[in-house]
């Protein structure tokens, strides 16, 4: 009896699935950004970097004329996200020492996105003190690495402006953890807030 009602359980939640695939998107098209609702095409029940950080510009970066820095943008797919959801954003810089694939060419799809071809420590010195609204340390993960990023780029930080980061707390990436924790134990700061997807932020004070 246990076989049978298993099995019973198995294909009624194997037919239901699409219509149940179907509510959680619907259901979570807010929770995911909880800012600016998803259009239907950009729907997903998965709450991921890209989605934090247009909440972030919503609620810390009003505008006009964000100034917004992504190290470590690889394919470029979340600056293209995060300039769809913000249109306060004035200009966004993608630095990467990487250049982005050919077949994705960030500087057609966002009018007012720069890609800087550089190391993200090096790239800081174009950059005027308290120039930037948010910047979002996606590079190198290594403990020192990430450590030397903070420290090229919180200065460029406007106060009151977001820093924000990746794989906080990542198994696979173990320094970045310790790397933020000990930077801003020793500059003044907001306490770090975690987010989804392994996201942390703090505002600069």
């Amino acid at each position: 009896m246990g076989t049978f009602l298993r099995e019973g359980v198995r294909r009624l939640r194997h037919v239901s699935a699409p219509f149940r695939n179907q509510i959680r998107l619907l259901r979570g098209t807010r929770a995911v950004q909880e800012t600016v609702a998803l259009r239907p095409e950009h729907r997903t029940g998965r709450r991921r970097r890209m989605h934090v950080l247009v909440d972030l510009i919503h609620r810390y970066c009003p505008g006009p004329e964000v100034v917004m820095v992504e190290l470590g943008t690889v394919s470029g797919s979340t600056s293209v996200h995060v300039a769809e959801y913000c249109p306060q954003i004035s200009q966004m810089y993608a630095v990467d020492i990487a250049k982005p694939d050919p077949a994705i060419d960030l500087m057609d799809r966002v009018d007012h996105l720069d890609f800087v071809h550089s190391d993200s420590v090096k790239a800081a010195e174009r950059f005027e003190d308290k120039s930037i609204d948010l910047v979002f340390v996606d590079a190198d993960h290594s403990a020192r690495a990430v450590f030397a990023d903070l420290t090229a780029w919180v200065p460029k930080v406007k106060p009151g402006g977001v820093i924000s980061g990746h794989d906080y707390g990542s198994r696979n990436h173990p320094g970045v953890k310790p790397a933020v924790d000990f930077f801003f134990a020793l500059e003044p700061a907001n306490p770090i807030q975690l987010d989804a997807d392994k996201v942390w932020w703090t505002i600069k004070l």
